[in-house]
């Protein structure tokens, strides 16, 4: 049996921007609308009344996407397969979703090491931290009712061709939102796939869609790299500006910074010895 140790060596910061696109729809969970409201509100800070994207949102839909990718093409990951092995939904509506069920397996699956995994034998923490994204300040500058629309929606029965309207709310196309999402560095061998597993999910999402009605053009986001940088355990201890190491990867497209992978973060390779 593998036995559960963690090392830390490090932890690369990546902060930017993620704009919606398309208008986005992240909701609050209420299903009864208030007379005169929308069906389904978005989700917004109590305090400011800004609409957010909870980190939890954003990482369930990279961690889904990927385990798409990896079920599909296991092969390029060394696998013979990854199986869709816990339902997470009901016996009459299955949602079944990867879990690796020992902390030794959940060491080597991509999916797994990157994201964490809650088996029923053991657990395996999350590499990555995923924050909330919130406004920029740019958009924070702005009315409340220029930030979310109430947008119209129409169903319509196929059989007895009954309509029905009702009223999504959804941030507008265009506004940008501050993410941060931090990877620790644990194992000298593993950062370089887990680096890259993470920005292949972040491409993934590029092309699919974040929060609800996707299918209906809802959700589109982009990445705007702002800064990616390596900081060392060591700069933990001392705060030496030295141990901090900044990869250029400002404005690059996700796709653009896997292109350039190597050399982008040849820097740290040399530094960590090993990957």
């Amino acid at each position: 049996m593998m036995e559960k140790d963690r090392k830390f060596y490090g932890k690369f910061v990546l902060k930017g921007k993620l704009r919606a696109e398309t208008g986005l729809k992240i909701g609050a969970g209420r299903n009864v609308a208030e007379i005169g409201g929308v069906d389904s509100p978005v989700i917004r800070d109590p305090i400011s009344g800004y609409p957010y994207i909870p980190g939890s949102s954003l990482k369930g839909k990279l961690r889904s996407l990927f385990e798409l990718y990896v079920h599909t093409h296991p092969e390029k990951f060394g696998l013979s397969s990854l199986e869709f092995n816990k339902n997470i939904g009901t016996r009459q509506n299955e949602i079944r979703i990867h879990v690796c069920e020992t902390y030794e397996n959940a060491s080597k699956c991509p999916v797994c090491r990157l994201f964490g995994a809650s088996g029923d034998k053991s657990n395996f923490p999350s590499r990555i931290i995923v924050r909330d994204a919130h406004l920029t300040e740019k958009w924070k500058n702005k009315p409340l009712e220029l930030i979310t629309e109430a947008k119209p929606e129409v169903s319509i029965d196929r059989i007895t061709s009954k309509t029905n309207l009702r009223h999504f709310e959804r941030v507008v196309a265009g506004a940008e939102f501050d993410f941060e999402i931090i990877y620790n560095v644990e194992n000298l061998e593993q950062w370089r796939d887990d680096i890259k597993n993470l920005l292949t999910a972040m491409a993934l999402l590029e092309d699919s869609y974040l929060g609800g009605s996707g299918s209906r053009g809802y959700g589109k986001v982009k990445f705007v790299f702002e800064t990616f940088e390596f900081r060392s355990a060591d700069y933990y201890r001392t705060g030496d500006e030295r141990e901090r190491m900044a990869i250029p990867v400002e404005e690059k497209p996700v796709i653009d910074v896997l292109k350039d992978f190597d050399g982008l973060f040849s820097g740290v390779k040399e530094r960590l010895g090993a990957g």
